[in-house]
């Protein structure tokens, strides 16, 4: 049986690159650039509302016994949606934003994974929450301007959630075939070099 988290490890200077970048180093230590943090959130604003109708459509093939993880993952992200807009308010914010073009091929990737065999699709999404979690996570604890923010996108809340998804793709691959199975290994490949060039594209802009 393959693990998707071993999918994840064919490639471990990949998923480094996906995880750990100076936009993160800079929340931890306090030096990433305002306009640098405002940028990445009006682009995540747009994502995660790409990332709730991508679940929607793999919900529709997904086994019962992952419909209420789909129907939870779609609602924390609506829940994220209305967050981004208080926030964006807060600190004059786009939202929404024009999407940059390392956002248009992200969200072109997730809706095309979304249309995948199951196992595919949801070993992709798996690949975005953990890799985000991860990524997070590397800038632990945060400089206390971005200490709150920090905070929420590695809670636990959140870590059980992407347990709960790590699990359901552990099951569907154990179900696939292998060219389903290294289908699904592409596509976390793919899903992480979109993260970082979404780290790069914030950073950067």
């Amino acid at each position: 049986m393959t693990a998707v988290r071993e999918l994840a490890n064919r490639n471990v200077d990949q998923w480094h690159a996906a995880t750990h970048h100076p936009f993160l180093d800079g929340a931890r230590t306090g030096s990433l650039p305002a306009e640098a943090f405002d940028r990445w959130l009006e682009q995540d604003r747009l994502f995660v509302e790409v990332l709730a109708r991508a679940w929607g459509l793999l919900m529709a093939k997904a086994p019962a016994e992952d419909l209420q993880l789909l129907a939870d993952g779609i609602s924390a992200f609506v829940a994220e949606m209305a967050w981004f807009v208080e926030l964006g308010a807060k600190r004059g914010l786009v939202i929404p934003a024009v999407p940059l073009p390392a956002a248009v091929d992200y969200h072109a990737h997730l809706v095309a994974m979304a249309q995948e065999p199951y196992a595919m699709g949801l070993s992709a999404m798996w690949a975005v929450e953990a890799a985000y979690l991860d990524a997070w996570r590397s800038a632990l604890p945060g400089a206390a301007n971005f200490r709150p923010f920090v905070e929420h996108w590695t809670d636990q809340g959140f870590a059980s959630f992407v347990e709960r998804l790590e699990a359901a793709a552990d099951r569907a691959l154990a179900e696939a075939s292998p060219a389903e199975v290294e289908a699904a290994a592409r596509a976390v490949a793919e899903t992480a070099e979109h993260e970082a060039a979404f780290w790069d594209m914030t950073w950067s802009g």
